[in-house]
Parts: structure tokens; sequence; C-alpha cells
């Protein structure tokens, strides 16, 4: 079944059914159609096209530590990557398959299970905008982006964070098409404080 899908600017308008934010996000889109956490911040509104039926982001380092990042994630209802990465956290979580890298649940099981099954079927080993499975990828902000801002965040924390994940962004790399900061200004890893410690997180 084919995927179609607008993401509106106005990220507090979506709705995921509690309790949700407890879960890994593949456990959401299995029934539903896409998951998008509240920390991303929009700068240009996404578009899948037609034929996609799954899509993802590929984690920052991905080349050295496969995994996705799946603060956002697009499918067509009951997707069979969906599907495969929640047996895989069955398998995780009852130490029948091992952490690996980073050693996320949920980060892990669904790249495992894109890369499991492309073995199975070629059509979804192929990505791209006109694929079935779609991979946009985590970055750092550079000059590849230099109309889009940095975020601004002197207000906010230490120096650490004004090259730190502040500026990670979610991306089409070869189109050089930016989509998400993966966090907005005064979340968790982009300067939030820790008010009991009084430090920045």
């Amino acid at each position: 079944m084919p995927l179609s899908l607008f993401l509106i600017v106005v990220t507090f308008t979506i709705k995921v059914p509690p309790p949700a934010h407890y879960l890994p996000s593949s456990s959401v889109i299995y029934l539903e159609r896409y998951y998008f956490d509240l920390d991303l911040f929009v700068v240009h509104p996404f578009v899948a096209n037609a034929v996609n039926e799954f899509v993802t982001v590929k984690a920052f380092g991905y080349e050295s530590d496969p995994q996705f990042f799946q603060a956002f994630l697009a499918a067509a209802p009951k997707n069979k990557i969906i599907k495969r990465s929640l047996d895989i956290m069955v398998q995780m979580l009852s130490g029948k398959r091992a952490h690996r890298g980073i050693g996320f649940l949920g980060t892990q099981s669904l790249q495992d299970a894109w890369a499991e099954l492309t073995t199975e079927d070629p059509s979804i080993a192929s990505t791209g905008r006109n694929k079935k499975v779609y991979l946009l990828s985590e970055l750092i902000h550079d000059d590849r982006f230099g109309s889009i801002p940095k975020q601004q965040q002197q207000n906010y924390g230490p120096p650490l964070f004004t090259v730190g994940t502040c500026d990670f962004i979610t991306a089409d790399e070869e189109e050089k098409s930016f989509y998400f900061y993966s966090h907005i200004m005064g979340t968790r890893f982009c300067g939030q404080m820790n008010h009991l410690h009084r430090k920045y997180t």
C-alpha cells in the first residue's frame, strides 16, 4: 500500500496515541502511518512520494555503526520492515539477539530489520525518493546548507552545544534538502537545563 504523507510545520498538532512516548517508534507506526518526535524542529515540510512505503533516517555515524534515527518514521500500514523490527525487539529483550554499536533497542532493530529483508526482497534494497524505501540522513549542519541559519543558543548553555547536537539535522544528502533539526532548542541534548543539578544536558 503506497504511503501518502505530509508533515506540517506546527509539530505540536501531531497526535500520537498514548502511551506512545514510552515505546519505540516502531511499535506505534505498525498500525499508524507515521511517527514524529516532538523535539524535532521542522525547517521544511517533508512530502513522501506515492511510491514510498518506508521512510526513516540513517543516524549520524551510520557508516561505522549502522543505526536508524527513528525520531522520524513513516510507513504504509502493517509494513513488513516494521513488523520484522518488532520481532527483533522481542529477540533483543529476551536475550536471544545481542545489542550492537550504541546499543539502543529501536535504532538497531529497525536497521537490522531492513538489512535482513533486503536479502529476501531486492526491491527494497535500493533506496531513494522514487523507491519503496527512502532513507534520509542525519548530518551536522555545514556549508552545504548555508542558506539555513544554525540554531542560536548562546542563552541556553555552554559553547559546546554550538557545534554539538543542536546542529544535527535531517536531510536528503544527495539533493541537499534540509527538513528537520534533530533537536529543538531547550530540549535534551540541545541546551536543556537539568534543574536538579543546575547544569546543561
